[in-house]
């Protein structure tokens, strides 16, 4: 990696890999994307985090919409951007809706019945090795905190 990602970059993969935090995630991601000129790409990560927190809150419709919109934006960078592998990001996503029934993509659901499917839990593969472990021992700072 030839320089240093954005705090609020490493903050999001930890948010997504350690806690499973989404929406916490969700919110690093969307300042950096604010402050760094709306880049499609982060569009595209931001959304990944949103759809995982939408299908594990049992809103499975709106989780689906948004990753088929999340997918169109992370396209264009595959395989990997920065050290993140995305290629692997959309098969495990994509992975995870394959074990949703097709009949409750266009549904709200209890949190039960999301937790009944026993869905994969998705990480973020971070394929450079000073980021992937910068992650690992990551301690994020609160996004009010930041200057």
């Amino acid at each position: 990696m030839q320089h240093s990602p954005d705090d609020r970059l490493i903050s999001y993969l930890y948010c997504f890999n350690v806690t499973q935090d989404y929406f916490t995630c969700h919110e690093y991601g969307e300042s950096l994307w604010l402050d760094s000129g709306r880049p499609q790409l982060l569009k595209g990560l931001i959304q990944a985090a949103v759809c995982l927190y939408h299908l594990r809150n049992g809103n499975v419709r709106g989780g689906y919409r948004m990753w088929q919109r999340a997918k169109s934006y992370l396209a264009p960078h595959l395989p990997v951007y920065e050290g993140i592998d995305l290629s692997q990001l959309i098969r495990d996503i994509d992975r995870v809706y394959q074990q949703v029934p097709t009949q409750l993509y266009d549904q709200h659901v209890s949190v039960a019945e999301v937790d009944a499917l026993n869905l994969p839990s998705v990480s973020i593969s971070v394929v450079d090795p000073d980021l992937a472990s910068t992650v690992a021992t990551w301690q994020p700072t609160p996004l009010d905190e930041q200057g």
